[in-house]
């Protein structure tokens, strides 16, 4: 069978990247498990600088009327925020009716890493953040796709710290 790649560069090998925990963020009728991952492995630098965070956190806070509009949820959910090569991405995701994940995306430039944007593109999530999206499946599975639901037990099964 003959390879398509249809103009994209080939892609480059995996290297892991850090993961850790932003802790749980409440607001608006949401808990929401809050993650980072940074490009960068050295853990002697910060996981993030706290402004981008503190900013990825009001831009979320503001994005919630949209997640509550959608009706149906759980107000349970989770946060990515990636530093990546070329942005920093966001992705608020959270759970309706069952099994049904809805996300909202948004990102920042380097030049401007606090200004977050909601990003109108078909993107999912890219092979880093879809670790997060995993794990996170799985953890909706266990704890509350059955008998008796366990909300809690969901917000406190995070995923570990480290490179992923």
């Amino acid at each position: 069978m003959e390879q398509a790649i249809h103009g994209a560069p080939p892609p480059a090998p995996y290297a892991r990247r850090r993961f850790g925990s932003l802790g749980l963020w409440e607001g608006g009728g949401f808990a929401l498990k809050a993650y980072a991952i940074n490009k960068d492995t050295e853990p002697a630098l910060p996981l993030l600088p706290g402004n981008v965070a503190g900013a990825a956190r009001a831009h979320v806070a503001g994005r919630l009327d949209a997640a509550r509009a959608e009706g149906g949820h759980y107000g349970l959910g989770y946060v990515v925020l990636h530093r990546g090569e070329e942005a920093n991405w966001l992705l608020l995701d959270w759970w309706i009716e069952g099994g049904i994940g809805c996300q909202l995306l948004s990102s920042s430039t380097a030049a401007a890493p606090t200004r977050f944007e909601p990003v109108a593109r078909p993107f999912v999530a890219c092979v880093w953040e879809l670790v997060v999206v995993g794990h996170e499946r799985d953890a909706w599975v266990r704890h509350m796709l059955k008998a008796d639901p366990d909300p809690l037990g969901y917000l406190n099964d995070r995923m570990d710290d480290g490179l992923h």
